[in-house]
């Protein structure tokens, strides 16, 4: 009798700690992470945000855990399309859009990351506040009708790798987002010592400085990608090649809740990328503005801006 009394305790506290953790997880009181969010709604998260990798653009899986890509074609290499043409999905759910809606905490492993570097480790926290989000997505016909406008050079590239048995997907959709950060420092971040901790900041998370008082940095980002899903049989069309896999995955080769810390882009995708800090690397040099003049002229001059690592 008392063995049965004790396991039905134990059962009892078990039950209440996971009903505490459940709502803790999920009480609108918590200020969740983007991480969180993403996975629950299907999405391959990026982190920190990319300027990348919209829909159509055709790309390797060079990595798994975590998950880095190799971009292989543009959307404009690939089906002949323009970002700005990319269509807007009315798709996005309402919880969704409310759970984005609101206050988020910067994930602790990329806080950690970041404060890793040297000129960063004086940044206690980082709050997010997302706005303009929404959802662009290309449906089956509309990859099928660009197929024509592929690039010859995009085509060889795809067949090398599909023919070598490489993992190649195409992105079918990604969440896009303006941001707003908060950083909260150790120090007050107005003095001119801490400049170099504003701009490595602002290269860390694709943004920009837009304020900075005593211990706190407003930074904003625009268009950037927090999420993407990826369909391995888009990627296939036009090729001799059937997908790979097990019928249960066979469309997405990057699963939900994974996470894209490593991103790979070829020499005219880097001098595409929009006015903006950017950590990568100029003429063989590091170089945390992509979008000064310097950097633009100098790759333009050249020419030789290496395929690099590009932690996003």
């Amino acid at each position: 009798m008392k063995l049965k009394v004790l396991i039905g305790l134990a059962a009892a506290a078990a039950a209440a700690v996971l009903a505490y953790v459940a709502l803790e997880r999920f009480s609108p009181t918590r200020s969740a992470t983007i991480g969180e969010i993403l996975a629950s709604n299907g999405f391959t998260e990026f982190k920190p945000p990319s300027q990348h990798v919209f829909p159509g653009t055709l790309v390797l899986v060079t990595g798994n855990d975590p998950v880095a890509l190799s971009v292989i074609c543009r959307p404009l290499q690939a089906l002949g399309l323009d970002i700005a043409r990319i269509p807007e999905s009315p798709s996005i759910s309402t919880d969704l859009s409310a759970a984005l809606d609101r206050t988020l905490n910067l994930d602790a492993q990329l806080l950690s990351r970041l404060k890793a570097s040297g000129s960063l480790a004086d940044v206690k926290d980082v709050q997010i506040r997302l706005r303009n989000v929404r959802l662009l997505e290309l449906s089956d016909d509309e990859v099928i009708s660009g197929l024509p406008d592929r690039s010859e050079a995009c085509k060889q590239a795809l067949e090398l790798r599909l023919t070598s048995n490489q993992p190649v997907t195409m992105i079918k959709s990604a969440l896009i987002a303006d941001v707003t950060y908060t950083a909260t420092t150790s120090v007050d971040a107005t003095g001119g010592a801490n400049v170099d901790l504003q701009d490595e900041l602002a290269a860390s998370l694709n943004s920009k400085v837009t304020g900075a008082d005593r211990g706190k940095i407003e930074l904003a980002g625009e268009n950037l990608i927090w999420g993407i899903r990826d369909d391995q049989v888009l990627a296939r069309l036009g090729t001799s090649i059937p997908p790979t896999g097990t019928e249960s995955d066979v469309r997405r080769i990057l699963p939900a809740g994974a996470v894209v810390e490593g991103l790979e882009l070829d020499d005219q995708t880097r001098l595409d990328v929009p006015t903006g800090p950017r950590r990568v690397a100029c003429d063989g040099k590091p170089i945390a503005q992509l979008g000064s003049v310097d950097c633009r002229a100098a790759a333009r001059d050249k020419v030789d801006l290496r395929w690099q690592i590009l932690r996003l």
